[in-house]
């Protein structure tokens, strides 16, 4: 039995090894306040080719609520060998509608990054991965010290137990920057139904237990160099999220 336990886990462990790790493409735009309605309109139409031409995979937008005017844009991305070749909306409809779209995009664009994040599915929490987005979500971007990956991790578990208990949050995603960035920057998702369900302070220090809460901060501050946090709206007439 022993020798079969042990046969079954070195299986399981090279099944893991050989599973990729789950990467999406996370583009942001800050979005003139000149070009902001076109923009929207070319991402609605674009939304529309997704949906009338069964995309396989989910296309996500959000835009934000604070800080700057921002649209934020998800798509999976199956692997960092799949960078050049053309995308699945290149592919759709003829060229004249290609160029078009593209073309009325190019000129509404405003300041744009992409970065390849790679999920951290240990240390989040998604009880629906088919659904869509949450209507809302506090979203933190944490620059984390090197070498303190893996007590950033830790932390970042306990504090998704925390979501789970105060009972609001729908959702906790972590990923990695991998590529076009800090790869210490960490990005922290936390999905809600409503504005009103995002949690204080006080609620987290509440379910933590006052103890618990003063020594996860001090653990926090002596990991990471930096947080920067804003709130953003998902946009489901810009987005497509496939049926099952």
């Amino acid at each position: 039995m022993k020798i079969v336990s042990i046969f079954l886990a070195l299986a399981l462990t090279a099944v893991a090894a050989e599973t990729p790790p789950k990467m999406s493409r996370v583009t942001s735009v800050n979005v003139p306040a000149d070009s902001a309605a076109e923009y929207y309109a070319v991402q609605r139409d674009t939304a529309e080719v997704y949906k009338a031409n069964k995309a396989p995979f989910p296309r996500l937008c959000w835009t934000s609520l604070t800080g700057e005017p921002t649209f934020v844009l998800l798509v999976p991305l199956s692997g960092i060998d799949k960078l050049n070749d053309p995308t699945w909306l290149y592919q759709q409809g003829d060229e004249t509608s290609r160029q078009d779209r593209f073309s009325r995009l190019r000129n509404t664009n405003g300041h744009s990054t992409s970065k390849i994040v790679t999920d951290e599915d240990d240390a989040g929490w998604n009880p629906t991965p088919n659904g869509a987005p949450a209507a809302f979500a506090s979203v933190s971007h944490y620059s984390v010290k090197s070498g303190k990956t893996a007590d950033f991790l830790a932390l970042i578990k306990e504090a998704t137990a925390t979501h789970k208990k105060i009972g609001k949050a729908k959702s906790v995603y972590v990923g990695r920057v991998s590529y076009g960035g800090d790869t210490n920057e960490f990005h922290v998702v936390v999905g809600y139904a409503s504005l009103a369900d995002i949690s204080s302070g006080g609620a987290f220090r509440t379910a933590m237990g006052e103890t618990a809460y003063n020594a996860f901060f001090k653990k926090m501050g002596e990991t990471i160099n930096s947080r920067q946090r804003n709130i953003l709206r998902f946009r489901p007439e810009f987005s497509h999220v496939p049926a099952k």
